[in-house]
């Protein structure tokens, strides 16, 4: 893991946002509607923007909540199970505690066997950095709740530029994806 980029390896994050796309399926005559697509979009200071997929559900609606969107109005999952997330919010001083020690996150790799990208995220100061990998959704949360930066490697940004082209290249698809109606 590198130890540090230089500053025009990476880009910053100024806004995030998270949706949910739905399919509808008809269980005992009922139309249900079932979470089929989730998305964070990350902009960049460049004007371009970094999409992760597949993130997990309970990252989305909590950053949706912390955006003022309350997903429980748009859409109930009926689940009265709190996540962990649920539990550091709870306790008094936690996320401050957390946000003393951490300094920045940084979308840096991608496993080029799983296609999953990875974050490094540090804390400390500036003599004594602890870097730790993490999933880059759970990064971006932490970075959230403790109003922290985040970064994305320029090489990534550009990579998914790339495969995206590729992408409308053979299928003749955009590369964007429909989130049409049923986002929320």
């Amino acid at each position: 893991m590198s130890s540090s980029y230089r500053e025009e390896e990476l880009l910053k994050v100024y806004d995030i946002d998270a949706s949910i796309s739905f399919t509808e399926t008809v269980i005992d005559g009922v139309l249900y509607p079932i979470p089929s697509k989730t998305l964070i979009t990350c902009r960049l200071e460049d004007g371009r923007v970094f999409k992760l997929y597949s993130v997990p559900i309970d990252i989305v609606l909590v950053i949706k909540k912390m955006k003022g969107i309350d997903p429980d109005y748009e859409y109930d999952l009926n689940d009265d199970r709190e996540t962990i997330f649920d539990i550091i919010t709870s306790i008094p001083g936690a996320i401050e505690e957390v946000g003393r020690h951490l300094r920045r996150v940084i979308i840096d790799s991608i496993n080029p066997e799983t296609y999953t990208y990875a974050a490094t995220v540090e804390f400390g100061h500036e003599n004594a950095v602890i870097r730790r990998k993490m999933i880059p959704s759970h990064a971006i949360l932490l970075a959230l709740l403790t109003h922290k930066p985040v970064y994305i490697r320029k090489i990534l940004v550009d990579q998914q530029e790339d495969f995206e082209a590729l992408d409308e290249e053979e299928f003749g698809e955009s590369g964007e994806e429909d989130f049409g109606e049923d986002v929320f």
